[in-house]
C-alpha cells in the first residue's frame, strides 16, 4: 500500500512539475511572438526626451497608436501594449501590456500603474523563467531599458532590490521612476526599483 501511495504521489509531483514547465514555455513563446509583432509595428527606437516623446505620442498622424493614459499603444491580437522592457543582464526582452489581468500576465508583463511620462511606471510580471522569474538576481546599477510604442527608449539603472510581504504591495510601489515586481511562491513580493538615467 505504501509503495502504491508513494508512486501516486511521485506521479502527481511529475505532473505538477511538467505543468509548470509547460506554462513557462507557453509564456515564453507567447511573449516572443508578441514582441516580434510589436517590433514590426513601432518605429525604430530613439533615445527619449520626455517632451519630444510626449509630443510624438499626441501626433494626429500616428494613426496606428491609440492613446491610453497619455501613452501610445500598439494593438496586437486582443490586447494593447505600451512597449517592451529589456534587462540585458538577464537576457530578457518582453512586451508590456497596457493593463493588468491574469490573461495578459500569461503572455507578458503588464503595466500595473503609472506612466513613463510621469516617471512612476510600475510593471508587474509572473515568475515564469522567461519573464520576471529571475528579476531578484539583478544587481545595483544594472541597466533596464524600456522602449515605448512610439519608439522612444528610456534608460534606467537598478537602485534597489527588495523582498516584501504581499499585503504591503500598494505601500511599496511608489516614488520611483520605474518599479518592477513579481510574486514569489512563499507569498512575498520581489521588487526591483529603478531610476532613470
Amino acid at each position: 500500500m505504501f509503495i502504491v501511495l508513494g508512486a501516486a504521489m511521485l506521479a502527481i509531483a511529475v505532473i505538477l512539475a511538467a505543468n509548470g514547465v509547460f506554462d513557462d514555455l507557453q509564456a515564453t513563446f507567447a511573449s516572443a511572438n508578441v514582441l516580434q509583432q510589436l517590433n514590426e509595428e513601432r518605429p525604430e527606437p530613439f533615445t527619449a526626451d520626455s517632451s519630444a516623446s510626449l509630443a510624438a505620442s499626441r501626433n494626429p498622424n500616428a494613426s496606428r497608436f491609440v492613446e491610453d493614459a497619455s501613452m501610445p499603444v500598439v494593438t496586437i491580437g486582443s490586447y494593447d501594449y505600451i512597449g517592451s522592457i529589456a534587462i540585458p543582464v538577464l537576457g530578457i526582452d518582453l512586451p508590456v501590456a497596457s493593463e493588468t489581468d491574469d490573461a495578459r500576465l500569461r503572455i507578458s508583463p503588464c503595466r500595473y500603474a503609472g506612466s513613463y511620462f510621469s516617471s512612476d511606471l510600475i510593471i508587474c510580471g509572473e515568475g515564469y523563467a522567461g519573464h520576471f522569474g529571475a528579476i531578484g538576481s539583478v544587481g545595483i546599477r544594472d541597466e533596464v531599458r524600456f522602449v515605448a510604442a512610439d519608439g522612444a527608449m528610456y534608460h534606467y539603472i537598478v537602485s534597489n532590490v527588495e523582498t516584501d510581504r504581499q499585503e504591503d504591495i500598494d505601500a511599496i510601489i511608489h516614488d520611483w521612476d520605474l518599479t518592477l515586481f513579481t510574486f514569489n511562491v512563499d507569498g512575498t513580493v520581489r521588487v526591483v526599483r529603478c531610476v532613470r538615467m
